[in-house]
């Protein structure tokens, strides 16, 4: 019987987030550039409209947050709606960032002296 290696609980985590999308939340940006809102109170009342009814330091954390909380389907489609766009133009998917391999060394390494280059008490003496 052979015997097979399983990744650790660790590994596991850090593989399933290395697979999980990034993206970039665009609420006030949209906000500001469809409908000239700099406040999260005008989102307000137009959520209402919609059925929504959410206090300041809700929309607030909806608004500001870079990855907002987990939220039902109708507040997007009613927040695509208000804005007059997309999901795809709310929630932007970005690339994750390659690893950035170090470039080979080329050439000789610097030579470094074995002593200090400087006597222990240079910054002492008086001039």
């Amino acid at each position: 019987m052979n015997a097979v290696s399983r990744p650790g609980p660790d590994e596991q985590n850090d593989d399933v987030q290395a697979r999980q999308p990034r993206y970039e939340w665009r609420l006030r940006e949209l906000m500001a550039v469809r409908k000239n809102w700099y406040t999260t109170t005008k989102l307000i009342p137009e959520l209402r409209k919609y059925g929504f009814e959410f206090d300041r330091s809700s929309i607030y954390r909806l608004v500001s947050t870079e990855r907002p909380p987990k939220m039902p389907i109708e507040l997007i489609l009613a927040l695509c709606k208000i804005l007059d766009c997309r999901f795809e133009d709310l929630a932007v998917e970005i690339e994750p960032h390659p690893a950035v391999e170090e470039p080979p060394r080329c050439g000789p390494r610097p030579a470094v002296p074995d002593m200090p280059l400087l006597s222990a008490d240079f910054f002492d003496a008086e001039s």
